[in-house]
């Protein structure tokens, strides 16, 4: 039901620059909250989104999935690339965030990233609220980061890289432990999940079909529907679709192109399904996008590290 109600909402993407050699950036502090208002957009990241709700109560809407209800002292996590809304209850939240690069943080794990990096593609086994009785250990691992941010002790960052993996890590023994609950027909689904996701994510700006996918990760076409309906909540084509629009976003981000360009340069050899998929996914066409999402100036919408004027919200 939420998933239908929230469909007529329009989709935005707020994108952040995060400083080279340390993919990690933090919003504290008083300023960051929820308006009682109604949402008037879901929005979407390039990076892996972090909450901890000082105060308030209300619910967090993705799409695809059911509401999570948050409350004071409770941490959200949210993927990069899922739209998403946060909704508080009778009063305003307050929250504070923190926002990490994925791949290139993972990039610094050596050869356990390559592992890890399962945990951003199973997106129907991960908690979205965690709850200290419900999940300590992500909770532990949350709390310890936070502290670290606020405190600033010699060496944090250090100490923060080292609670991101180890979050990452429990977070993935979740993932494969949600595995073992799967018919034995899908019990290999996340290795045929991963290969598939991983040859979309390389190839999404090339022609390919469902079944030149199936055939690459050596499955029946139709065992792939099923094991992406079961598992990441949509079809193949869905995933590719939303990935490519997605990735067309952020090229209209930068402004560097026309639209004609962006839609050849995402995979689509005619102009006019482009604009017909960017319609569909985004709730709007993509000159119409581009017009709202570079003349908007959300408050508090900080993306760039390196803006100077806003600088000073990011906390390291």
């Amino acid at each position: 039901m939420q998933k239908q109600s929230f469909q007529r909402f329009p989709i935005r993407y707020r994108p952040y620059d995060f400083p080279a050699r340390f993919p990690v950036l933090a919003f504290l502090g008083e300023n960051w909250t929820i308006s009682v208002d109604s949402p008037e957009y879901l929005h979407f990241h390039n990076g892996l989104e972090i909450g901890h709700c000082i105060r308030g109560n209300g619910q967090v809407f993705m799409t695809g999935r059911s509401p999570s209800v948050y409350e004071t002292g409770t941490f959200s996590i949210l993927f990069p690339q899922v739209p998403h809304m946060a909704v508080c209850g009778t009063q305003e939240s307050q929250w504070e965030y923190i926002y990490i690069d994925p791949i290139r943080f993972l990039e610094s794990a050596a050869d356990c990233g390559s592992d890890i990096w399962q945990i951003f593609y199973m997106l129907q086994e991960i908690p979205v609220i965690i709850q200290e009785d419900t999940f300590p250990l992500l909770f532990y691992f949350l709390s310890r980061i936070f502290q670290e941010f606020h405190e600033k002790k010699p060496l944090y960052q250090q100490a923060v890289h080292g609670l991101l993996f180890s979050l990452f890590s429990e977070i993935n023994r979740i993932t494969l432990a949600a595995s073992a609950g799967h018919t034995p027909e899908s019990e290999d689904g996340y290795s045929y999940i991963r290969n598939a996701l991983t040859f979309i994510y390389g190839h999404y700006d090339e022609a390919f079909s469902v079944r030149d996918l199936a055939s690459h990760c050596c499955i029946s076409e139709s065992h792939l529907r099923r094991l992406f309906k079961n598992m990441v909540g949509i079809s193949p084509l869905e995933c590719l679709q939303h990935y490519r629009i997605q990735q067309a976003c952020h090229l209209i981000h930068l402004n560097q192109k026309p639209v004609n360009s962006i839609a050849r340069q995402v995979g689509y050899v005619s102009l006019s399904s482009f604009n017909r998929q960017f319609q569909q996914y985004m709730h709007m066409s993509p000159s119409e996008w581009k017009k709202e999402h570079l003349s908007e100036a959300t408050e508090h919408e900080v993306r760039s590290y390196e803006d100077n004027s806003t600088r000073h919200i990011f906390q390291f």
